[in-house]
């Protein structure tokens, strides 16, 4: 009988993947952790905490407003450039594809002090922090709605539907409005969700960005881990409860999408 080299490769990567969050939370509802190897006692006490100050609430407000207008901004501007450039030509798509690969290129640090240098030393006298922040992170988000989308419109099978659309004289504004854009809500959705999701966690564009004016959530983690641990524990927590709420909702729309793309394609 042969060892199960893989199960045991995958169990050794879910245990290193669910220990350092599992210790998080550990931390987050005991009573101390420092005097021995487990923690001692259970409460409820530092989350509650975390729920009532005032500042926590704050940074959530701030954090979700400004990450829902980066994704929405990507949804609207990004969005569009992907559905058109796949309807007009290959190149323009391969064009695309080639930009949404530029982000990852580039570290977060260095789009952020780029952007003080620009945005705050020379026009900061007339700009807003915030709609800085938004014009930098949304471009870092596209990436993420670009692949959505086109797979999405690789599954619905785009230039037959549009050749037949033509066929029987409908143009592609009306396509667009009336076929095209309701297969791909699901996907929009989605897209949206996972750039709020992405643009919510984004930690050093924010802190650089924002540190002096405005308190995001993931810098106030960072900064409420040398004040009390277990406060930023807590934080923690709930940020993962919120995150893990709505990548459950992104899974459940792609799955959606994909069991009625494929239900549409039988024969009936």
């Amino acid at each position: 009988m042969k060892f199960p080299w893989s199960r045991l490769a995958l169990f050794t990567m879910l245990v290193l993947a669910l220990l350092p969050p599992l210790a998080v939370l550990l931390y987050a509802f005991s009573t101390r952790w420092d005097r021995s190897l487990l923690p001692e006692g259970a409460t409820w006490a530092w989350m509650a905490e975390t729920v009532r100050a005032p500042r926590v609430q704050a940074a959530v407000v701030q954090t979700l407003a400004l990450s829902l207008a980066s994704a929405l901004l990507t949804l609207l501007v990004g969005g569009t450039a992907t559905i058109v450039a796949r309807l007009v030509s290959p190149r323009v798509t391969a064009l695309l594809d080639a930009l949404s690969l530029l982000p990852y290129a580039i570290p977060p640090v260095v789009i952020a002090i780029g952007a003080l240098e620009l945005f705050v030393g020379r026009w900061g006298g007339w700009l807003d922090l915030r709609v800085v922040y938004v014009l930098v992170v949304s471009p870092l988000l596209f990436p993420l709605l670009h692949k959505t989308l086109a797979a999405a419109m690789r599954q619905l099978d785009v230039a037959p539907l549009m050749e037949a659309a033509h066929t029987l004289g409908a143009s592609d504004g009306y396509v667009l409005r009336r076929v095209l854009l309701p297969l791909l809500a699901p996907a929009l959705v989605a897209g949206l969700l996972l750039c709020w999701v992405t643009a919510a966690m984004e930690f050093a564009i924010a802190n650089l960005l924002l540190g002096g004016s405005i308190e995001m959530l993931q810098p106030l983690m960072n900064g409420m881990r040398n004040v009390n641990g277990h406060l930023s524990a807590a934080l923690v927590g709930l940020s993962f409860a919120v995150v893990a709420a709505m990548g459950m909702m992104v899974e459940g729309l792609i799955a959606w999408n994909t069991r009625r793309n494929s239900s549409s394609d039988r024969p009936r």
